[in-house]
């Protein structure tokens, strides 16, 4: 059962499928568009958390209905701060990012059904699926790197800023 339990809740723009586990230490966020890739992140929850990964889930309808929401919505779902430890999954372009402010090493952690600047070959769903590095390996795989670079890629960011504060 997803952690926002409102029938309601893709009216909302933004909504949490997953919650941090408060006993783990966080590992960051993943923002997920598009029904093929959400629903492949799905499936390996339960895999990720056996493994300890320990992301929140953010289904990401629109942003301009998210910023509709109270003020107390928008920070329980995705703080401000959040979009600096945050990676995509999505079917859509990189071109085109689900939301505004993003850290600039979001895409770099993200997944996009354009990953390669390539036309997709085609096929069956499963085919084309697999090839935009969507299935569920791929998947998993790149929200454990994100998890488990999230110290390193926290420290470049206070590098980089630390290096322009002088």
């Amino acid at each position: 059962s997803f952690a926002d339990s409102d029938p309601l809740a893709a009216a909302k723009g933004l909504y949490v499928i997953k919650d941090f586990d408060p006993d783990t230490p966080k590992h960051g966020y993943v923002l997920t568009q598009g029904a093929s890739s959400t629903n492949n992140l799905l499936k390996v929850l339960p895999s990720l958390k056996a493994s300890n990964v320990n992301v929140k889930v953010i289904a990401c309808i629109s942003e301009e209905l998210f910023q509709t929401q109270p003020q107390s919505y928008r920070d329980a779902v995705l703080p401000s701060g959040a979009k600096q430890d945050l990676m995509i999954v999505s079917t859509g372009t990189q071109r085109i990012l689900p939301i505004t402010g993003l850290g600039h090493l979001t895409e770099e952690y993200s997944l996009f059904s354009d990953w390669d600047n390539q036309w997709l070959s085609g096929g069956t769903e499963e085919d084309v699926i697999a090839e935009a590095h969507l299935d569920e390996a791929c998947i998993a795989a790149a929200i454990t790197k994100f998890a488990e670079e999230r110290e390193q890629r926290l420290e470049r960011q206070r590098q980089e800023l630390a290096a322009i504060a002088n």
